[in-house]
């Protein structure tokens, strides 16, 4: 674990910032005691509740999968927390199978993302004045290193943070340089650590999306920035195409997505002091549109965005935290 991350991380149990790097490989909060291991170099800063989890999640997953297999709902869960949390799990490992078995479908995302990845990288750096020595944190990074890589070419020391650890490992294999297991709900980071916090495409798997907003206001600056991407609500096509225009197990939503608007992100924020607000769209055509008709839509939503941006599949949202008046 790379010893700077101790300037910014906090006990997720108790808030604490007093943690200790033990030689045994893990962080022990002084406050509380509780201790967190070190996997790979990466922090598992989970809950508790979380963390105790883990070692059902073989099982776990392999009840998940026979449902989505035989295409059935799954139980009822007992705990809806640990549930949304190994659905995460079993998310990622689903689309990495279905990436390496069927060509079309990483041809498909790989586009996406490359757009998408290009677009907000672009968008973080004129809204914040440019990212170079200035300190960032990607929520639900997954292992998008489309996003984490040139930003941290382009000087930013930047924080990417999944709930599962497996994508975060991903990425520190592909270079990325800080990664850090914890949940959005329960952001293991000091209050006012980051110059820019930002999102893509996870909040709205983290019902009642008000907790990891919160907690994405809390830990930036007076004056920082909060960037956040999501499908939107209101798009046309929503969350998904007709199954006919992509292949199978692409973009297989869990049981907790739902898609949000830019206001519904707005109103929340607000509440904790982020104002001058703008939203634009990120992407205007899902993935697995077909070629022409996602060239004709892009094209579309750049030179009447006051027309074609509300129907954008994905919107982005930019904020700033009031910085407060001195006495």
């Amino acid at each position: 674990m790379n010893k700077s991350l101790l300037d910014f991380l906090s006990c997720p149990e108790c808030g604490s910032e007093d943690l200790v790097l033990l030689p045994e490989g893990a962080l022990a909060c002084s406050s509380c005691g509780t201790h967190y291991p070190i996997k790979n170099g990466i922090p598992q800063m989970l809950p508790a509740h979380l963390a105790d989890a883990l070692p059902q999640k073989g099982a776990y997953l392999k009840r998940i999968e026979s449902s989505m297999l035989q295409k059935k709902d799954s139980v009822a869960p007992v705990d809806p927390e640990t549930d949304r949390f190994m659905w995460e799990h079993q998310l990622y490992n689903w689309a990495k199978r279905v990436m390496y078995q069927d060509a079309r479908a990483a041809q498909i995302f790989e586009s996406y993302a490359e757009k998408g990845a290009r677009d907000l990288c672009q968008f973080i750096e004129q809204r914040a004045g440019g990212v170079e020595g200035k300190s960032l944190l990607y929520v639900g990074s997954g292992n998008d290193r489309l996003v984490s890589l040139p930003l941290e070419i382009e000087g930013a020391f930047i924080i990417n943070l999944d709930v599962a650890s497996g994508p975060l490992e991903d990425l520190a294999e592909a270079g990325v340089k800080h990664c850090v297991c914890g949940d959005a709900r329960h952001l293991p980071f000091r209050a006012e650590a980051f110059d820019v916090v930002f999102s893509k495409g996870s909040v709205h798997h983290t019902h009642p999306i008000d907790e990891p907003l919160l907690a994405m206001a809390r830990v930036v600056k007076q004056g920082g920035h909060i960037i956040v991407a999501e499908p939107n609500k209101h798009a046309i096509f929503q969350l998904r195409l007709p199954g006919f225009l992509l292949p199978s197990g692409l973009a297989y939503p869990s049981p907790y997505e739902n898609a949000i608007s830019a206001r519904q992100v707005m109103s929340i924020l607000a509440k904790d002091g982020i104002s001058k607000f703008q939203v634009t769209a990120l992407t205007h055509a899902p993935a697995g549109t077909p070629s022409p008709i996602a060239r004709l839509w892009e094209h579309l939503g750049k030179v009447m965005p006051w027309l074609f941006d509300r129907f954008a599949f994905e919107f982005i949202l930019h904020g700033q935290k009031s910085e407060r008046e001195l006495n």
